[in-house]
């Protein structure tokens, strides 16, 4: 399947979302949730290439592939809070919406501190 084909069912869902709004609001949410739903399926087929590309990229340069696994898993985390948090604010929940984008932010800075641990290790051993 191609983006092009994602995408024209993509509109095709807004236009009949749209029209069932005006009968029944949570039928509209349900089948939002159904296209993002679809949408992630087709973007989680092609992770793989992705990967692989990643993969061979770190086979030609030496670096720790903990901080590549780190980084991936951060992207990870953007993607599904966002994905997360557009729905919860499409169905009118806008303060769950920020406590989805708040506890990704934390875990990522969480994540994120073995990489930090490692900087400020390489600056204090230039420096010392």
């Amino acid at each position: 399947m191609s983006l092009v084909t994602v995408c024209m069912a993509s509109v095709l869902v807004v236009l009949v979302a749209i029209k069932l709004k005006k009968m029944n609001a949570e039928y509209s949410t349900l089948l939002s949730i159904g296209a993002c739903l679809f949408i992630v399926s087709f973007i989680i087929g092609r992770l793989g290439n992705v990967l692989d590309s990643i993969d061979r990229i770190t086979g030609y340069i030496n670096i720790n592939m903990e901080y590549i696994s780190i980084l991936l898993k951060m992207l990870g985390i953007s993607y599904i809070c966002e994905f997360a948090t557009n729905i919860c604010k499409d169905a009118g929940y806008g303060a769950i919406a920020s406590h989805i984008e708040l506890a990704g932010r934390v875990t990522m800075v969480v994540m994120s501190l073995p990489i930090l641990f490692h900087v400020i290790d390489m600056v204090v051993r230039l420096m010392g």
